[in-house]
């Protein structure tokens, strides 16, 4: 059956989905954050702030972005340019000691990464036919996390100390951009330009069709959840549980994990083959409560590695179903708007949930674990919303 789906489209597709998780594991999840409060002296507050801003003009613009690309057969001339702007903004970032302008480097670096995914993940049909938008998905996550893996064994080759920080941005970036340019290639399948869109056409539409409205309240609410985990995952792991950067413990521990998310792109892809999408979420969305109840309660450092394997696998779940499921609530044609909407929504949720966060962390509780748990618990009950809403959804196709 791979045969069926796997060609040179969906293999261009799905490399960058390699790429920009090297990006975001790199750069977003565990060295900016490192190198903000390790070696510019920066705080968690600071970390907040740059990702929320940067989710905010994304939130912006993205229904426009993803609207216009609809309108004009220009979706991989799109792609090229944020993602060669975001390699160069990344470039920038540990080139100065001024923490405000390193602030101004990543929140650009982050916005045009993140309105890069709405053209991307719009090209998805244009890639295979209906039957095959999750285990084509499944597939792009998979090889995402082994872009990861590749990503985290660079970051260990060459950041041994805290101050190595700063010379891992230029090889990610460099990377980044390496296996994005096949996707550049991709282009659409449809023959003529649309007319106009507006935008309040779509958010009635939205807000008229349960299933569009149920949708989109829940991928507020679980992103939420997931963007804020990634985003201060590395911090946890160092002042919570002991891990140490030195040892290379942080590498070994993303490196195990990720393993698992790569397998897990596989299942899940071809879970949504048999089950759909829908279940496939909802599954996920499970797994995600269970995890963040756990981390509620005390445990020894050696029982991370268990919960490693459990979140990269959650993860994989999270993005190999998001997409297929919005792509069977929308007629053919519409990838761009939808996704537009999705990533304003995806930008709302990571406005929201690391500002919430981090309101928590710097709250006067005696002790951090006890703040950070307290955080966490406000993640259990977006997950456990979301899932309610997902569970309304009506899907009459399996994707």
């Amino acid at each position: 059956m791979m045969k069926e789906w796997l060609n040179i489209k969906t293999l261009s597709w799905a490399l960058y989905d390699f790429a920009n998780t090297i990006f975001s594991m790199n750069i977003v999840t565990l060295y900016f954050p490192l190198f903000l409060i390790q070696n510019i002296g920066g705080s968690e507050i600071h970390l907040s702030f740059a990702i929320s801003v940067s989710m905010a003009i994304g939130a912006i613009v993205s229904p426009f972005f993803g609207m216009f690309s609809d309108m004009k057969l220009r979706k991989n001339i799109m792609l090229s340019v944020t993602t060669i702007s975001c390699v160069v903004f990344t470039i920038f970032i540990p080139q100065s000691k001024n923490i405000y302008l390193i602030l101004f480097f990543f929140i650009m670096a982050n916005f045009l990464y993140q309105i890069s995914l709405i053209v991307y993940d719009s090209l998805l049909p244009s890639t295979t036919t209906e039957n095959f938008y999750g285990i084509v998905s499944g597939f792009g996550v998979a090889l995402g996390y082994l872009g990861t893996f590749i990503a985290l064994i660079v970051g260990k080759t060459i950041v041994q100390t805290p101050q190595d920080n700063t010379l891992i941005f230029l090889p990610t970036a460099l990377l980044f951009l390496l296996f994005s340019i096949p996707c550049f290639f991709v282009k659409e399948i449809k023959k003529v330009e649309l007319g106009r869109i507006r935008i309040k056409e779509t958010v009635k539409r939205i807000l008229s069709e349960r299933n569009l409205f149920n949708y989109f309240v829940g991928h507020i609410l679980y992103l939420d959840a997931v963007n804020t985990i990634i985003a201060f995952m590395a911090v946890f792991l160092v002042k919570i549980g002991g891990f140490s950067q030195e040892k290379g413990e942080i590498n070994n521990f993303f490196l195990f994990s990720t393993m698992f998310a790569v397998i897990g792109g596989f299942f899940w892809g071809h879970f949504i083959r048999k089950y759909g999408a829908k279940k496939g979420l909802q599954l996920t969305l499970l797994l995600w409560t269970l995890l963040l109840l756990i981390v509620l309660f005390p445990f020894n450092k050696a029982f991370f590695w268990f919960l490693g394997p459990l979140t990269g696998i959650a993860l994989a779940g999270t993005w190999s179903c998001d997409r297929p499921l919005l792509l069977s609530l929308i007629n053919e044609g519409e990838a761009g708007r939808f996704f537009g909407f999705y990533y304003l929504t995806g930008k709302i949720s990571s406005i929201i949930g690391p500002l919430l966060f981090g309101f928590i962390l710097s709250l006067p509780i005696d002790s951090e674990a006890a703040r950070y748990k307290c955080s966490f618990f406000s993640l259990f009950l977006m997950v456990t919303i979301a899932l309610y809403f997902i569970k309304k959804i009506n899907d009459s196709k399996k994707v």
